[in-house]
Formats: structure tokens, sequence, C-alpha cells
């Protein structure tokens, strides 16, 4: 759990001070190449929506977002900036303080907002989706209020997603020691209480303790993971995510596509998930899909 003091200072910190306590980080992009020494890349568990808000303002792609998964209640800009709130939806208000009165204003999920120093951004209940995306940038000059950057023109701009909804998986290395491959993608899975930045339990979603997924007893040597791996262990699958550690001793049977591990960040506790096997192919072909819909979204804010 992140603190008011510890968040005081840190990236954006001479913007942005947050206001209470709750569960949230400053996240930026991944860093590679230390997994050799148990480092994992880590980085912004929704890429696509971080990307995005940076986007929208205009940042540096790798400029760090403050990512919330329980929110404090409020931050308080130091200076003029302009922010955006992606990813999971947050109900929120901006109150501008004037000599006369104090201003609250609905904040629209995914609209460019401009804040003038000393407004404070207070967080209510949570809509949808799991971790949220405070991006901010410095500005001046200007009234608080909305800046013109909507929703719509946003949400309109991504087709990588599959359609209904469904995660998409490749084969893992160790596909094999699963019986019975296929029976993965018939069971109704949710995801469990047991959900953090390194990972997300699965159980069958109809409360049956014996999902009748067989894997064969063979000792196996800790070998590497990444993003996404699902390794099947006696209590049941997991989902790795950005947090992960680098190495395991578990089956890893499929591995979530690059792509779709933004939507998989978006998974809180007792969710249903569904699973549907891809190629290799059609898994680069949605990797090509996502990163052209996000090049779309940058050339229509910086045009």
């Amino acid at each position: 759990m992140s603190s008011e003091r510890e968040n005081r200072g840190v990236t954006g910190g001479d913007i942005v001070e947050i206001l209470g306590a709750g569960i949230f980080a400053w996240k930026g992009v991944p860093s590679y190449g230390r997994q050799d020494l148990g480092y994992t890349p880590d980085g912004a568990q929704d890429r696509c929506s971080f990307l995005s808000g940076n986007i929208l303002l205009g940042n540096p792609m790798d400029h760090p977002a403050l990512e919330l998964v329980v929110p404090p209640g409020g931050v308080r800009f130091g200076n003029d900036c302009s922010f955006v709130l992606t990813g999971g939806k947050l109900e929120a208000a901006l109150t501008t303080k004037t000599r006369k009165r104090e201003e609250p204003e609905p904040v629209d999920h995914a609209t460019v907002y401009y804040a003038s120093a000393g407004s404070e951004l207070r967080f209510r209940r949570r809509v949808y989706g799991f971790r949220t995306y405070l991006c901010v940038t410095a500005a001046s000059g200007r009234k608080s209020g909305v800046a013109g950057r909507r929703r719509g023109a946003f949400e309109r701009a991504f087709r990588w997603p599959h359609p209904k909804g469904i995660i998409r998986v490749v084969d893992g290395p160790d596909r094999e020691f699963l019986v019975r491959p296929s029976r993965f993608f018939s069971i109704p899975w949710r995801t469990t209480r047991d959900v953090s930045d390194m990972g997300i339990r699965l159980a069958v979603s109809d409360g049956s303790d014996e999902p009748n997924l067989q894997v064969k007893n063979e000792q196996l040597v800790s070998a590497p993971v990444c993003d996404g791996t699902i390794q099947m262990t006696p209590s049941g699958p997991i989902v790795l995510l950005r947090d992960r550690q680098t190495t395991g001793g578990y089956p890893r049977v499929f591995v979530v596509v690059s792509a779709d591990m933004d939507l998989v960040a978006q998974y809180g506790p007792l969710q249903r998930i569904r699973f549907a096997r891809v190629s290799a192919e059609e898994a680069r072909e949605i990797a090509r899909l996502r990163r052209r819909d996000l090049e779309r979204l940058r050339e229509r804010f910086t045009a």
C-alpha cells in the first residue's frame, strides 16, 4: 500500500500530491535486460491504456503515470497541468479553488482536462475495470476544465480486442503435460480473490473443486516464464502478470498473447474469464493490429 508521504516528489510529484492512502504506484514502460539477475521488466500492467493516456496528452511514450488499483481520496495539482484518466473507469470530480467558491466538475473518462494549480481531483466509486491510469503533463495559462479530446474517438480507435472479450492464448512449452489440453477452453473459469501484480489464480466458476484437468505427474526443472504464462499448479491455473517471477517450476501450459495482457490486467477478483487458443501467426497479427491502432491514435492527436 502506498502512502501520501511516499508518493510526493516521485515522478510527477512536482505536479501531483497524493491525498490519502490506497494501492497505487507510478508506472512506466518495461525495462528489459536484467531477468538473468532476477528482475522482471515490470512497467504498467495495462500498457495500451498507459500509452493511450500519454498520446492524448502529447507526452513521450515512456512518461510515467499513476496506476490506481485502490485509489486514494484524491490528488492535488501543484502546478497548472493537463490530465486524463484511462484504463478502468473511476467516477471522479475536479474541484477548482477560486476566490469565491469551490466548483466541483464531474470528470469524464478518457477525456483530457486542464487543471490550474491547487485544483483537486477526487475519486469516487469504480465503474468498471481494475486498474486506472492518471496521466499528467505540465501546462500553463489555461482555465480549468475539459480540453476537448473526448472519449468517443478514443474508444473507437481500438480494433484489436476480441469482440466478445475472450482472452487469446498460444500453446506454452509444457502443453503436453495436460492430458486433455482442449478441456482448458471448455471449463468456465473465474478469477479468485488471489489477485496481485504478480498474477491471478483461477478457479472453476460453478464452484466445484475439481476442474477435471489432469496434469501428467512428471518432474520439472524450473524454467523461464514470461508475461502471460499460464502455469498449472496443484491449486489450479495461475496467469502471470507483469510483476511475475522470472522462473517457475510448474508446467507452462499456455501463454496469453502479448496484446491481450492489457485486457487481463483489468480483471479483478471473482470475474468470469474465457480463453481461446490461437496460432502464433494469429498472435503476431493481433500484436500488429494493436500497434497500428496506437499509431492511428497518435496520428489523430499529434496532427
